[in-house]
């Protein structure tokens, strides 16, 4: 007997269909059918192989058959069952794979959608899932950026982070919070233990070990509850309980070193925009073609050949980049060279990284000044106002061109307005481009380990920035545990940011 479903909750009933391989020409498609009337749904258009009713199908079986609509055969196909307590949706779910043609697809599609499914975007799969808890937040967003991502080792970091990498961080996270809040409180009752002194003197000790929420923590390799104090009360010789110190201590280092990852996850999953610089003919688009090895740009010995600007995406050691080729910068009477000039202003202003180029044969000019200015006045607004995510990073590469010519540069100038070192190379050559790859990568942890936890959007950033701020702000009375109430207060803000970070806002 089919089970009546309940009034009320439509979202919760309604059964969804989507596809969820890319349209296109394809071996293989997906569509998966998912909800309360998931089989009952696929049923009416299945006929299979060894099983009548795929009502009575066991959970994590194929079957093989046909999709039919009207007695009329769409595609042969194998479906697979999963039932709720398997699914990745936390629902009833059908995955049918059927030929990847887009014709087959969608006429699979209009027939589930035509016996009762609901049609959706991919993305509500994630979302059922995400409902059902099934996975957290940070598995979502790594499952959608997985989809997009444009190296090799970017599926591998994300396939990391869906399985839980930084998930299992924030948890901890959320653990080092409650051993801070018990401490806190097993100090208070430390203080009152030696003020007030049990009557007798005779009684059972309090029992103040620090519990975790769930399972085992440990901290560095050592649990906290195994860490014993030699200080003491000046009266009555009882030990402070250095849990609490050193819960904060650990929990300081422990958003630090989270946020530090948040320069390579975020180059993975965001390319940075780098941005070739300099005046007409110093090489830009010589050193364009040799990167992208093929002669896609225009090269010219006029000078002003390129009017627009041209990006193509490039992969440094599994690090994507968006690689934009500009017009020259330099002051022109020409109204079509001035609006090439402005679109190269608009690039700068969306750059993430800059490679002025300066040529080696001619003697630093106007021009060249007016380049070391512009890219003074980017770095001042690049990096005001906002927290640095990550150390060491060299946001403005300075290449010397030609180096195979002699040398008429002032070297020494370019260098101390800009701060970096420089990279010689010979385009025409193609000589010197293994050190500009180095330079390009140089901040980034080349060296990933699986299972690694990594920050990779811009929403758990900020979060982990804010929970930064909010300890640094409330060191003072953290450390003194004399304004128990304020400590209090940035512990509760600290797991609704951890919370937040982990399953979203509530």
């Amino acid at each position: 007997m089919k089970k009546e479903q309940k009034p009320g909750n439509d979202k919760e009933q309604k059964t969804i269909v989507s596809v969820v391989t890319p349209f296109g020409e394809g071996g293989i498609g997906k569509i998966v059918v998912s909800g309360h009337d998931a089989l009952s749904i696929v049923n009416k258009v299945f006929q299979g192989k060894g099983i009548a009713d795929l009502r009575e199908a066991a959970s994590h079986k194929l079957y093989y058959g046909y999709i039919h609509l009207g007695g009329q055969r769409i595609d042969e196909v194998i479906v697979h069952i999963m039932r709720q307590r398997d699914s990745f949706t936390g629902k009833d779910e059908v995955e049918i794979n059927c030929h990847g043609g887009i014709r087959v697809l969608m006429a699979i599609y209009e027939c589930l959608k035509s016996t009762g499914a609901e049609g959706s975007p991919w993305a509500l799969l994630l979302s059922q899932s995400l409902e059902n808890n099934k996975i957290d937040l940070i598995q979502k967003e790594a499952l959608q950026e997985i989809v997009q991502a444009r190296t090799k080792l970017g599926v591998k970091v994300l396939l990391d982070q869906h399985a839980g990498a930084l998930s299992a961080a924030l948890r901890k996270g959320l653990n080092i919070i409650e051993g801070i809040r018990q401490s806190l409180h097993k100090n208070d009752a430390y203080h009152t233990t030696a003020v007030h002194p049990h009557p007798s003197g005779g009684g059972k000790a309090m029992n103040l070990s620090y519990q975790p929420l769930s399972g085992k923590r440990e901290l560095d390799n050592q649990p906290l509850n195994t860490i014993h104090s030699s200080r003491e009360e000046m009266s009555g010789g009882v030990a402070w309980p250095d849990e609490y110190d050193t819960s904060v201590s650990v929990l300081t280092d422990h958003i630090n070193n989270l946020l530090k990852t948040a320069s390579f996850g975020m180059a993975l999953t965001t390319p940075q925009v780098l941005v070739i610089l300099g005046k007409p003919n110093v090489g830009k688009s010589t050193i364009i073609n040799t990167i992208l090895g093929e002669e896609r740009m225009l090269v010219h010995h006029e000078p002003g050949t390129t009017r627009d600007y041209v990006s193509e995406f490039i992969a440094v050691d599994g690090i994507p980049f968006e690689l934009v080729d500009t017009a020259g910068m330099r002051d022109t009477g020409d109204m079509l060279e001035a609006m090439s000039v402005e679109i190269t202003q608009e690039q700068l202003r969306r750059a993430d990284k800059v490679i002025a180029v300066f040529d080696n044969s001619r003697p630093l000019d106007r021009e060249d000044e007016a380049i070391l200015d512009a890219l003074h006045s980017w770095l001042t607004s690049k990096t005001s106002g906002d927290l640095p995510r990550k150390a060491n990073t060299s946001s403005v590469i300075p290449i010397v061109n030609k180096c195979d010519l002699p040398a008429q540069l002032d070297r020494l100038r370019i260098e101390s307005a800009l701060q970096q070192p420089l990279c010689c190379l010979s385009a025409l050559n193609k000589e010197g481009f293994d050190d500009l790859n180095r330079m390009l990568v140089q901040e980034f942890d080349a060296g990933y380990k699986p299972t690694r936890p990594l920050v990779f959007n811009e929403r758990q950033y900020r979060l982990l920035a804010e929970a930064a701020i909010l300890l640094k702000q409330a060191q003072g009375y953290l450390i003194t545990k004399n304004e128990t109430s304020k400590t209090l207060c940035v512990i509760d803000k600290l797991q609704d940011i951890f919370t937040a970070c982990l399953k979203g806002a509530t």
